[in-house]
């Protein structure tokens, strides 16, 4: 496959997945070392692990994020 054929296949893929409710990130805030967005995993143990992280925000309240 060329380049400009792998190109348009990689857009084409992020338009559909877009089209289908995903999120387009920001290299900034992507964390190449764990491989994901460091704010999207905070936000979702925040959303559906209430309970665990208030435990965990008393064990750590200056920084818990």
């Amino acid at each position: 496959m060329s380049k400009a054929s792998e190109l348009i296949f990689q857009n084409d893929m992020i338009g559909q997945m877009l089209a289908n409710g995903w999120q387009l990130g920001t290299p900034a805030g992507y964390n190449r070392e764990l491989a994901l967005y460091e704010a999207d995993v905070l936000g979702f143990v925040q959303d559906t692990q209430d309970e665990q992280w208030q435990k965990f925000c008393k064990l750590y309240p200056n920084n818990p994020e």
